[in-house]
């Protein structure tokens, strides 16, 4: 049952990512944007850190708050760091009755604490030896759950807790451990030649070739359009690839030219990491993307919810300027949807005065949305964006 729960979640993000990394992001502004927090507006996600001992992940509005804390800079590093770890050492939730209902989102929490773990170690190996000490447990949790029931053997006592909480994504610890070991042996970027030097480690780890990568993400993704099985190999490698794409995200990011490190591999992929890197430099870029976008782009959201508090004058400062001039928003309005959905996660009740006016429009959807998003707000609910980005 895991299994199924976990081929689902992993076919949700692929779905979410794979509009991000076939998206054409613009040219990037230069131009610093004034992103400083209005001292009326509380952050959400440092609430929400506050109450993380009391939110319960069976409930998914409680599971998106955990998302929140997990990835956005609000909260204080060590803090995120924190949690992520207690996540993946079964730490967490810590109340002694607590048992996980529905599978997909034990697995989802799991994916999202390692790929914050991952953002956060970016040029940081400190957390390997603990994501090693824990494979082989992790391991044996899932060699245990793939045992016929009838041939289960009692797991000890040390491991039996870590079996209640923690779903084992093995394949995204292993090339998250990888990763790692490249930073490790290259721990100083300064040019897209040193991300090519962390590239050949992680092949060599991952005994694989150059060609066997491109390979095998070709068919991941083969797999996935046809709708046939994905193998353990391809799954890896996917994986693998992400994680080099993470890098390259974060460099472009921060103004290095990235090409050279990826430009031989011809992997699509890995340029839709860059160019991503590179267009979100600029929060204010990233909202007039969305005010513009046709769909549901939950990536972009996931962005901006990442940028925490700071962006929410931005956000503001549009939305007041497209209220009075709707021929700016795309023909769905989907994308401004996405908008006021980072906004009200952002920012909670401070955010309605700026929902309000798109409760009425003649995008039927917009309009709808809009509505819930004011719902959800009085509710005390937020958001889910892209947590395996």
């Amino acid at each position: 049952m895991r299994q199924t729960q976990l081929q689902k979640w992993l076919v949700s993000s692929i779905a979410l990512m794979s509009c991000w990394l076939l998206m054409e992001a613009q040219q990037t502004s230069e131009t610093s944007q004034p992103e400083t927090q209005p001292r009326q507006i509380t952050s959400q996600a440092l609430r929400f850190a506050k109450q993380v001992e009391q939110l319960n992940p069976n409930d998914v509005h409680d599971l998106y708050k955990i998302f929140v804390v997990l990835r956005c800079q609000d909260v204080p590093l060590a803090q995120r760091k924190e949690l992520a770890l207690r996540i993946l050492t079964g730490a967490y939730p810590n109340k002694p009755d607590f048992r996980w209902i529905d599978s997909g989102k034990q697995a989802g929490l799991i994916e999202a604490a390692l790929v914050a773990l991952s953002h956060m170690h970016i040029d940081d190996p400190s957390v390997l030896p603990t994501l090693e000490e824990y494979l082989p447990k992790w391991e044996r949790i899932a060699r245990w759950e793939q045992t016929d029931l009838a041939l289960r053997e009692p797991l000890p006592d040390e491991l039996k807790r870590l079996a209640e909480r923690v779903s084992p994504n093995l394949t995204l610890l292993k090339a998250i451990i990888i990763r790692l070991k490249a930073v490790q042996a290259v721990p100083e970027v300064k040019s897209a030649t040193d991300l090519e030097r962390r590239l050949e480690v992680m092949l060599k780890e991952a005994k694989l070739s150059r060609s066997e990568l491109k390979q095998g993400y070709e068919e991941f993704w083969e797999a996935i359009k046809q709708d046939k099985h994905i193998t353990a190999k391809s799954r890896f490698v996917f994986y693998l690839v992400g994680e080099y794409g993470r890098m390259l995200f974060h460099y472009a990011k921060r103004g290095m030219d990235v090409q050279a490190a990826y430009q031989d591999l011809d992997i699509k992929g890995l340029q839709g990491y860059a160019k991503f890197g590179a267009t979100a430099r600029d929060s204010a870029q990233l909202i007039d993307q969305l005010i513009q976008a046709q769909g549901d782009d939950r990536t972009t959201g996931q962005l901006l919810v990442d940028e925490g508090i700071r962006v929410v004058p931005l956000i503001m400062q549009r939305l007041e300027t497209i209220k009075d001039d709707r021929s700016q928003i795309s023909s769905t309005g989907m994308g401004v949807v996405v908008l006021l959905e980072v906004l009200a996660t952002l920012a909670g009740e401070s955010a309605l005065p700026w929902i309000e006016p798109f409760t009425q429009d003649e995008r039927v959807w917009l309009c709808h949305y809009a509505r819930m998003a004011k719902e959800w707000i009085e509710q005390g609910k937020v958001y889910g964006f892209n947590s395996s980005l």
